[in-house]
């Protein structure tokens, strides 16, 4: 069964993984996967969070934490004005 796959140019493979890479580390996919992962801290900590106001001011917190943090670490140079 091996003669009937074709494999695909190296160039092409490389060409694929540099789209993936390059939508890997976007902005937009790090801001959208930092409040799907915050959601999910806040809702694994959901027990312990007396109420649900007091959950959406910790997604708030950690999401706008997490967020300053990814600004502060991997864009340095707004950070030199």
């Amino acid at each position: 069964m091996r003669f009937l796959y074709k494999r695909p140019r190296m160039e092409d493979v490389s060409e694929e993984l540099n789209l993936i890479m390059d939508l890997m580390v976007s902005k937009t996919f790090v801001i959208m996967d930092l409040f799907w992962l915050c959601l999910l801290f806040t809702l694994l900590l959901s027990p312990v969070l007396a109420t649900v106001s007091m959950s959406v001011i910790f997604f708030c917190a950690s999401f706008a934490f997490f967020n300053a943090l990814y600004f502060y670490l991997f864009y340095p140079d707004r950070n030199k004005n």
